[in-house]
């Protein structure tokens, strides 16, 4: 076991901190400049001073928030809470594991598949950052439009591609495996030869479709947004024109679709004596002018009628409409004499994109997250933009592309990236990394495990499931979490408890709570974690067995996790281990998870508060 330093950085909330008894109360040695085995650093590594970053080089190091973790209270309190933290980073650093690493190759190459204004963007906004991209295009011409581009545009946009684009024609990517730094992909013209890529962005062309209203309507009296002339639209010498407007029925629409349906509706109840009535699940009203849209239109005397997703009733062979009121409580019935439907970019979805096992399922690659917006998947490095993710036509996808390549750069050329650490000789062949990675990082090659060099960002998913613990993160095996624990609650008071914290929720708030002041409890150990996915039913049990009365992880709310379900895999052990508890005689409470957002401060400080009281009360 390496001997560890203590490497002291002063940030702003150590000022008061006396490094040498810190050292002294962790048991360790403060670094004075000499040969060291291993250390633990307080300050993050992208704060620590490019000099010492470049000392530390080739050595186990634990980069420690320090201030983050001691927070508020009497000097005492403040130096025992330090020490604590530093014991807890030791007993990781104490382990001595050394990464392998992806070092940043800034011009990686990027495949783009696919055509129209989304993919033309993609391939310039990559270009534009240094990479060689190939475009590889369905059409004979690269500048050839989808059937919901605007042409001009995408001429325009293909006139002015870099020369480091190479066009090849008649080509679409039929395979792909790996993960940033590493894509295998095969394209239809290059026959069983695989070409690797850093990056890839899937873009096909696209087309406006109705495909969130409900089924069964008479067709001979719809007509698409796209196809609508209000003119056409007379309403009889003795009466009035009923038109009923759908605008997303089955399922909600986009933000531009449903701006487009209110477009519709106000133009036709412009017209002389025509009524329309809206009829929606849900108001997406984020488009520019969304919500003035919505205004206008109840101005213009538009019935607005929402209906509960799905619960449209459609009768008389689709020539009827049926719903319930949820503010009279009864059902409303309209025969319009024409129905007007939203509609949404959509793309044909490549036959390859449905393999569950090498590619995630769809919810699961591009799931409803804000973390994984800009046309970004859960696989690191894969890019879906434009129709095939829905959005919108126009200066959209320009900016969706170019959020994309931006995220592309940084995965391929941001700074070192550890990778997984595989122990071949433990190695069952199971595939439950394969499975279980939400990001695509590990893949079954050659009677082995192996790891694309960029596509990890350390979640601990694989470590968490893994039946052999044959593989994890660097750091963030079994071993160190463990050794980690029982240093940290070793000096830790009593009752001791323990906070595990995402990086993407727990953690700032525990960084925020601590620079107001806040008094953190005695005998907390904060631990932080890059996601909540790492969670194990051993590792929480393990916590139970080295002290901790009570253990809390604090993770994302559903639909923000940025590994997709890791919370709701945290949240499911945790259930699963109620009768585990009962047994040892613990109460539920014993072992909670917190739904969390970095700026709830509040629920985190009274979630903490009432843990230590009820311990006192016990």
């Amino acid at each position: 076991m390496a001997k560890v330093s203590l490497v002291w950085v002063a940030t702003p909330g150590l000022d008061d901190l006396d490094p040498a008894l810190v050292a002294k109360a962790a048991g360790m040695a403060l670094d004075q400049g000499g040969l060291l085995e291993a250390a633990v650093v307080t300050t993050s590594q992208e704060q620590a001073p490019k000099q010492l970053r470049q000392r530390l080089v080739g050595l186990p190091v634990a980069w420690l928030e320090l201030a983050a973790e001691v927070g508020g209270g009497p000097e005492a309190h403040r130096l025992a809470r330090a020490a604590v933290a530093v014991s807890r980073a030791a007993g990781r650093a104490a382990k001595g594991t050394l990464p392998p690493v992806y070092a940043p190759q800034p011009a990686q190459s990027v495949l783009v598949a696919g055509a129209g204004y989304s993919a033309l963007a993609a391939a310039w906004e990559s270009a534009a950052l240094g990479h060689p991209v190939t475009l590889a295009t369905p059409f004979e011409a690269f500048d050839q439009a989808g059937a919901d581009d605007d042409p001009e545009a995408v001429s325009l946009m293909a006139a002015q591609l870099p020369a480091q684009v190479e066009l090849v024609p008649h080509s679409e990517l039929t395979r792909l495996i790996g993960g940033a730094g590493g894509f295998n992909v095969w394209l239809s013209t290059n026959g069983d030869a695989p070409q690797t890529y850093g990056a890839v962005f899937l873009a096909p062309p696209g087309e406006l479709a109705v495909g969130c209203e409900v089924d069964g309507l008479d067709p001979a009296l719809c007509c698409p947004v796209s196809q609508l002339n209000p003119e056409d639209y007379q309403a009889p010498a003795d009466g009035w024109l009923h038109v009923a407007v759908l605008a997303g029925t089955a399922e909600p629409v986009p933000s531009y679709s449903f701006s487009a349906a209110l477009d519709a509706a106000l133009a036709l109840a412009r017209r002389p004596r025509v009524q329309v009535t809206l009829l929606y699940s849900e108001a997406r009203v984020a488009a520019p002018g969304g919500e003035k849209l919505f205004r206008d239109c109840r101005e213009a005397g538009v019935l607005i009628a929402r209906v509960a997703t799905g619960g449209l009733q459609v009768r008389a062979d689709g020539r009827e409409l049926a719903w319930l009121d949820p503010l009279l409580g009864e059902e409303l019935e309209l025969a319009p004499a024409a129905m007007v439907l939203a509609q949404q970019a959509t793309a044909s979805r490549p036959a390859w994109l449905d393999n569950d096992l090498l590619i995630k399922p769809w919810g699961e690659l591009v799931p409803d997250n804000p973390r994984l917006a800009g046309g970004r998947t859960s696989r690191t490095g894969l890019y879906l933009t434009g129709a095939l993710r829905g959005t919108a036509p126009g200066d959209a996808r320009r900016a969706e592309a170019a959020a994309a390549a931006a995220a592309m750069h940084e995965v391929l050329t941001g700074k070192v990236v550890p990778m997984p650490v595989v122990r071949d000789s433990f190695c069952a062949s199971c595939l439950t990394c394969v499975r279980t990675c939400p990001h695509g990082a590990p893949r079954y090659a050659v009677e082995h495990i192996q790891c694309a060099p960029a596509a990890c960002l350390a979640c601990g998913a694989c470590a968490a499931e893994c039946p052999a613990e044959a593989i994890a993160p660097p750091g963030w095996g079994n071993p160190e979490m463990f050794s980690s624990l029982e240093w940290g609650l070793a000096l830790a008071a009593e009752p001791k408890m323990v906070l595990f914290a995402c990086a993407a929720s727990g953690m700032p708030a525990v960084a925020s709570l601590s620079a107001q002041g806040h008094e953190w409890p005695a005998g907390l150990v904060i631990y932080p974690l890059v996601c909540a996915a790492r969670m194990s039913q051993v590792l929480l049990l393990k916590a139970l067995e080295l002290g901790a009365k009570r253990v809390l992880v604090a993770g994302c709310h559903p639909g923000n996790c940025r590994s997709v379900t890791g919370n709701h895999k945290a949240m499911a052990k945790i259930a699963s281990l109620s009768g585990d508890l009962a047994a040892l005689g613990l109460p539920p409470e014993a072992m909670e998870f917190l739904p969390l957002a970095a700026n709830q401060t509040r629920e985190l400080a009274q979630k903490v508060a009432a843990m230590a009281q009820g311990l006192g009360e016990e």
